[in-house]
């Protein structure tokens, strides 16, 4: 199942007082970004999640929030649970304004607080800064 268009519609409508929000499908889910920070996910059954830091996390606890979590593979074969820092909000949260753009806002500010990830080469950058440095040794 994914995420349909009405309800991404509809949630990018209740975020519009916070800015522009950009969409982009991953893990299976919908991630929301603003100004290219990740502070908020969808997934296959519409549940919202809001990213949480050590500075709000307990809020979000504290309120009754489950945490984002999916089962992997480990190389062993064994299952295993990970939990992802974004706290689910209830559907009733969901459809009332002010509160999801309080939390909303919480969700924002833990995304404001994370460090910038450098991009990660790519196998093909690799190459090319190899034969460059390559090029510089000759």
């Amino acid at each position: 199942m994914k995420v349909s268009r009405e309800y991404l519609t509809f949630l990018l409508d209740q975020l519009a007082p916070l800015g522009a929000v950009e969409t982009r499908r991953m893990f299976g889910c919908v991630a929301l970004f603003q100004g290219g920070r990740m502070f908020a996910l969808v997934d296959s059954d519409a549940q919202f999640y809001l990213k949480a830091d050590a500075l709000n996390r307990e809020r979000f606890i504290a309120a009754g929030f489950p945490p984002f979590t999916y089962l992997t593979t480990r190389r062993s074969g064994g299952q295993h649970e990970v939990a992802l820092g974004y706290y689910q909000l209830p559907e009733e949260l969901v459809e009332d304004n002010d509160e999801f753009l309080r939390w909303a806002r919480e969700g924002l500010a833990a995304a404001a607080r994370a460090p910038v990830k450098k991009p990660r080469k790519t196998a093909r950058k690799a190459r090319d800064n190899a034969k460059t440095n390559d090029k510089l040794l000759d």
